[in-house]
């Protein structure tokens, strides 16, 4: 009896295992089939996969799960007052989270969250409406802590009208089909404007592997046959790119100016003149902080006088460890030093502590002129600020930075 037990218990192990390598060999992605789905990275890179989820890339988009949503649920924090008849409260619904209206103390409806965008800074939440995607009215901004209005929503009326065009979609996730937009009155919140529509299914989240990488079933499907060879295959690697390739893999996303494709057509390897209408910013050239890093950092003499400066210089793809104001600082200084006669001129008896902190004056924080919100009650916009990839000379930011050092 003993024997039957583990015979029928191998064979479960093994049918377990059969079904496993079934799936993962009938895997479709909504890309198509040169591409093999993230997760079958985990194998032979688990320590990249493992870091990179934790990524802010990783989290550009992300499904509305209990675990992904910022915010407080909590009653008192959790609403959001328009006026003394009308609010917003966030609620939690049977693990189901929900932006509430309630007008005069009566539920008006309910918008459930659906997808998530951001998770270093601030975190916009959308929500599904048949085939479109809308912006739901408040966000959680983590510089408050607190719920404020969503990027172009009004402090005084709540709107859920806000729809989400595949712009969106192209720098926050890995994929996302557009259909044929159709005209249904009953669901466009009496608008006449006639919102994009998606398939949902083929919605991939986040900025994954193959975002950067590129389509890797060939890669994949080598290696599995071939573990021993270690140089890696139909893939392409940082190693490989030139230094203008590098920063287009970044560029696709942090330029803000006039796209001439689709960003989900870019693959490793292609040129940033391929996707934008221009080459190099002018001096006047749309300076926000928000969206545009490398039309900042293009106006740079750091960027300007190298030949081989890119996003990586200073931020790890992979790692989203915040690193210190010190650790930053020491990468000016592998090319501004007193040896080089190129170091800070500030005047301080202090040099140690100029050294310490680069960073807060020559790339202070900034409000951005695209994004501000407003929080409950408040009749002041709140600014939404990032640190200016422009690296320069700020005179009105040189006295804070002698004070703040080792942060």
């Amino acid at each position: 009896m003993k024997i039957i037990e583990n015979y029928f218990f191998v064979l479960m192990i093994l049918f377990l295992f059969s079904n496993c390598g079934t799936k993962d060999s009938d895997y479709i992605d909504p890309r198509g089939n040169t591409y093999a789905g993230s997760v079958s990275c985990m194998e032979c890179h688990p320590k990249i996969y493992e870091e990179a989820l934790t990524s802010s890339h990783y989290k550009a988009s992300a499904a509305a799960s209990l675990k992904n949503v910022f915010g407080d649920f909590n009653s008192g924090d959790n609403v959001y007052a328009y006026n003394q008849d009308t609010k917003i409260v966030m609620e939690n619904r049977n693990n189901e989270l929900f932006q509430v209206l309630y007008k005069k103390g009566k539920e008006i409806k309910a918008y459930r969250f659906d997808i998530v965008l951001g998770a270093k800074n601030a975190q916009t939440s959308l929500f599904w409406n048949k085939e479109n995607v809308f912006e739901l009215p408040l966000s959680y901004y983590k510089s408050v802590h607190s719920w404020g209005t969503s990027p172009g929503y009004p402090p005084n009326l709540p709107l859920f009208d806000g729809a989400v065009a595949i712009d969106c979609f192209e720098c926050h996730s890995s994929h996302i089909k557009k259909e044929e937009t159709t005209a249904d009155p009953d669901h466009l919140f009496g608008t006449e404007f006639i919102p994009e529509t998606f398939k949902k299914e083929s919605l991939v989240y986040g900025i994954d592997c193959e975002r950067c990488h590129g389509p890797a079933l060939d890669h994949v499907q080598f290696h599995q046959k071939n573990p021993k060879i270690k140089i890696p295959k139909y893939i392409t690697t940082q190693q490989s790119l030139n230094n203008n390739q590098k920063l287009a893999q970044c560029v696709i996303c942090h330029l803000s100016d006039e796209k001439l494709k689709s960003r989900f057509k870019f693959k490793p390897g292609k040129l940033i003149s391929e996707f934008y209408n221009q080459s190099h910013p002018s001096s006047n050239f749309n300076q926000d902080v928000h969206g545009n890093q490398y039309g900042l950092l293009s106006q740079s003499e750091c960027f300007i006088k190298s030949k081989s400066m890119n996003c990586n210089t200073c931020h790890t793809t992979h790692n989203d460890k915040q690193e210190s104001l010190l650790s930053q600082s020491q990468k000016c200084l592998t090319c501004h030093s007193e040896i080089n006669a190129n170091f800070c001129s500030y005047k301080s008896s202090d040099r140690n502590s100029i050294k310490e902190n680069c960073i807060d004056c020559h790339m202070p924080k900034k409000p951005s002129k695209a994004i501000g919100f407003f929080l409950s009650g408040k009749s002041e916009i709140v600014p939404y600020v990032l640190r200016t990839h422009k690296i320069g000379i700020y005179k009105e930011a040189t006295p804070k930075k002698i004070t703040t050092p080792h942060q």
